[in-house]
């Protein structure tokens, strides 16, 4: 049944990628996540989604988490009081999801791990209208993709460019209703076209995104995103292709006292002001080579915090992979070395110059034992500077049953060591804007998982329907614990800094688990009507530490999802989204800690093409103005803000 991917589709130039056509039949979705070449995506030896270039589209999305949340077993969730918002995926956040640009890391996993800054590396990711596709693998692929991957990995495949030049300006506002929370607005631009035809191609693009202020105290701040880059591509030969990949990152926020910061008391250490930027080089280098495929990358990142933190981290990365293929199988091997660099002096000299290094050996094999049966071996060697090495292997099988139906499974090690600075003792990782913090600890174990998955997908050129089971045993998950419980009078006090929310610390809490069932359907109904529609259930529970017996944080265990995609005309389309969260809990032992109630959201919107390069969209979110907090005394974590309007423009050229 599986058919052997050709050479010529592994590793597609930039030239001819641009070509590919607008209408994809479903059968025929093709993926690269899930073994690091392109199969299809009935083959994969995982959980896979794609979001396609024409879905992107439909919507004005403000970041890379509104165009993922509404994928099976995927949502953003509410992570901490400054409502930020971040990527769950079967019960892990954010922290434990590896995203990749074409392939490669999108940024420093260490930069937002941890407490401090959540749900910000997102915003180190290329605008919206530079994407193709977003392949989703939901489950551990540490085997792949290294300590990053223990909860799954998001893979953004970038536009290519054509020999003509053509490119788009788009942006939107959007308008807080009565019980909404504040405005924001968002302008980009994408250009690409080739310098010299089929051998020297240039990508230029840039984002800017503000948020205003809301009127309360602790919710949302004023933001603003500056993001811009460009991406070089050189086809050497007929069979090398190199890439020069740039992007730079500014984002601030602010709080204005009387508005979202409390009036200055005499123990307020409240930070009013706090930026992150940043610059991400990449260096690739793809060879085709007959039955041979060889890719290479060198990155660099340089990220900076200023405000709660004087921090700088610099990370840099060397990956190398070779696959070749055989009649009956797939073989990769490959290699990654990382090395970091901490550098932070105003909570503790500790940080004042911190160097960790890890180096990688991995390889995975997929063999084709019969027409009807796949199977794939992976295996990695992780060796860290501070926890030595460690072995993660993955198995999985896929049995095609007909040409439509296929039984899938697996049993994968998902493995992640603390990072860069939750390993750092005494190093202050500031929450609840400077008010909190959360401090490391060098005798931290680093975190590991046993998956389970098995299940059954169908799918033909109109339907494509799956069932998946799946179960995760946890052990030395990381968690905090409080160290100091401020009280009126009695503050509490970390090198000379005081924290009016209390200072907690890093810790292994133990043993969890999580289990659950994903049922996902994408019905191309009419040649204009498509249907997506997922129900995940979840149930987790933590087996041991301060809150065994409980589950864990942010992690409904019912989650509908139903979407509706109508193009009335060529020039008119309409879409429609619900969600239903179940109900949750916030953190634990912190303000906020309590049950969140179940809840649904309705958006909708509109696409209206004026001319052949110019059309305009109108959404509204949060239809039906539901407005959900959690809080403890004057703390709020924001979980769903109320209804929202926004209007857009897209111009090609």
């Amino acid at each position: 049944m599986k058919s052997m991917p050709k050479i010529s589709m592994l590793a597609c130039l930039a030239l001819s990628c641009a070509q590919a056509a607008d209408e994809v039949k479903l059968n025929e979705v093709t993926v690269t996540s899930a073994t690091g070449f392109e199969q299809n995506i009935k083959d994969a030896p995982a959980s896979v989604s794609v979001i396609s270039q024409k879905e992107i589209a439909r919507r004005n999305h403000q970041d890379i988490e509104s165009v993922v949340k509404d994928a099976p077993g995927v949502f953003g969730a509410t992570l901490g009081a400054a409502s930020r918002r971040g990527i769950t995926m079967r019960g892990l956040g954010q922290k434990y999801t590896k995203i990749l640009i074409d392939g490669r890391p999108a940024t420093s996993d260490s930069a937002y791990r941890g407490l401090r800054a959540v749900g910000s590396a997102q915003n180190f990711l290329p605008p919206a209208n530079t994407i193709e596709r977003i392949e989703i693998v939901r489950g551990p692929m540490s085997s792949l993709y290294g300590s990053d991957a223990m909860g799954g990995v998001i893979n953004i495949i970038t536009k290519g460019f054509s020999n003509e030049f053509s490119g788009n300006v788009n942006g939107y506002y959007t308008l807080a209703g009565k019980s909404g929370i504040n405005d924001d607005y968002q302008t980009g631009f994408y250009v690409n076209g080739a310098v010299i035809p089929d051998v020297l191609g240039i990508a230029l693009y840039g984002r800017y995104f503000h948020k205003f202020e809301d009127e309360r105290v602790f919710t949302n701040r004023k933001n603003e995103d500056v993001n811009f880059g460009a991406k070089i591509m050189y086809n050497a030969t007929e069979n090398d292709e190199i890439a020069l990949d740039l992007r730079r990152v500014v984002n601030k926020y602010e709080r204005t006292e009387g508005k979202t910061l409390r009036r200055a008391t005499g123990d307020n250490t409240s930070v009013a002001f706090e930026k992150m930027s940043g610059y991400t080089a990449s260096l690739s280098h793809t060879g085709k080579y007959d039955k041979l495929l060889l890719e290479s990358f060198l990155t660099h990142d340089h990220m900076k915090e200023s405000g709660q933190q004087d921090l700088t981290l610099k990370t840099t990365t060397l990956n190398t992979k070779g696959t070749y293929f055989f009649d009956n199988n797939t073989l990769s091997l490959g290699a990654e070395y990382k090395r970091e660099r901490l550098n932070e002096k105003a909570t503790t000299a500790d940080a004042a110059n911190v160097k960790r290094y890890d180096f990688s050996l991995y390889g995975e094999d997929d063999f084709d034992v019969t027409d009807a049966l796949t199977l794939t071996a992976g295996l990695r060697y992780n060796h860290d500077k501070d926890y030595g090495g460690h072995v993660s292997p993955r198995g999985y099988a896929v049995y095609h049953l007909s040409e439509n139906l296929s039984l899938k499974g697996g049993v994968s090690a998902g493995y992640s060591t603390p990072d860069i600075k939750m390993r750092t003792d005494g190093l202050a990782l500031p929450f609840a804007g400077g008010m909190g913090a959360q401090l490391g600890k060098s005798d931290l174990k680093p975190e590991s998982s046993l998956n389970y998955e098995a299940g059954v997908a169908y799918g033909d050129e109109s339907l494509n329907v799956s069932a998946m089971a799946f179960y995760t045993r946890i052990k030395d998950g990381l968690g905090t614990k409080p160290v100091c419980v401020a009280r009126p009078g009695v503050p509490c006090v970390h090198n000379g800094k005081t924290y009016r929310r209390g200072i907690w610390e890093s810790v292994n809490i133990g043993k969890a688990e999580v289990k659950g069932v994903e049922l996902a359907s994408d019905w191309q109904i009419l040649s204009n009507l498509a249907l997506h529609s997922s129900y995940v259930y979840t149930r987790s529970k933590q087996k041991s530490g301060a809150y065994e017996g409980k589950s864990l944080n942010n992690l409904p265990v019912h989650t509908v999802k139903i979407g509706l995609d109508y193009d009335m005309t060529p020039d008119l389309n309409f879409w429609t989204q619900m969600n239903y969260l179940g109900k949750t809990r916030a953190v634990y032992g912190s303000p906020g800690d309590e049950e969140i109630r179940d809840y649904t959201l309705f958006d909708a919107g509109a696409s209206y093409k004026l001319t052949k390069n110019a059309s305009v969209n109108f959404s509204v979110y949060n239809i039906f103005n539901e407005y959900v907090t959690t809080k403890s005394g004057r703390y709020e974590i924001l979980i769903a803000d109320g209804i929202k309007y926004r209007l857009g423009f897209n111009v090609n050229f």
